[in-house]
C-alpha cells in the first residue's frame, strides 16, 4: 500500500529564469550538483518527454544505492517529473520558474508516493527530499550566474 504525502516549498535565487530552465533540463549534469547523485543517463528523448535513469546514493544510517527511472515533461512552462520505478515509484514533482523583479522564484510541488512502512519516516524523508531539491537548485543557481 502506498501513501501520498505533499511537499510544497519555494526558493528565490538570483539567476535568470531562462538560464535556470535550460539548466534544469540538463539532467546528465545533475551528478555535478550533489554527491548523492551518482549518475543520470538519458535513455529516451523525444519531442514531449525525456526518460532518465538515475543512480542515487544515500549514506544516512546505511549506505543505500537506489536506481530509478523518471519521466520528464514540460506543459505550460511547468516541469513535470514522475518516478516510474524504484522505491518512490509514483512520486510526482512539479517545478515552475517565475521572474520576480531581478530574481527567480522556483515553486516546487511534490507528491511523494511512500510505502506504508516508509510513512513512519515521513518527517525525515520530507526534510531530506527538501534538502536534496534545495541543494540542486542552489548549485544550479551558482552555475547559472557563472553563465550569465
Amino acid at each position: 500500500m502506498k501513501i501520498l504525502s505533499k511537499l510544497d516549498f519555494e526558493i528565490i535565487v538570483d539567476a535568470n529564469k531562462l538560464i535556470l530552465e535550460k539548466l534544469f533540463i540538463d539532467y546528465e549534469y545533475y551528478s555535478n550538483y550533489l554527491n548523492q547523485i551518482e549518475s543520470v543517463e538519458i535513455i529516451k528523448n523525444n519531442d514531449n518527454e525525456i526518460i532518465t535513469k538515475e543512480v542515487l546514493v544515500f549514506s544516512t544510517y546505511l549506505k543505500n544505492k537506489i536506481t530509478q527511472t523518471s519521466s520528464h515533461k514540460i506543459n505550460d512552462n511547468v516541469f513535470f517529473s514522475e518516478i516510474l520505478d524504484g522505491p518512490a515509484k509514483g512520486t510526482i514533482v512539479k517545478v515552475k520558474f517565475l521572474t520576480e523583479y531581478t530574481k527567480t522564484k522556483i515553486i516546487i510541488n511534490a507528491e511523494l508516493n511512500l510505502s506504508l512502512k516508509a510513512k513512519i519516516f515521513y518527517p525525515i524523508i520530507k526534510k531530506a527530499y527538501k534538502q536534496f531539491l534545495t541543494g540542486i537548485f542552489l548549485k544550479m543557481n551558482t552555475r547559472a550566474i557563472q553563465i550569465e
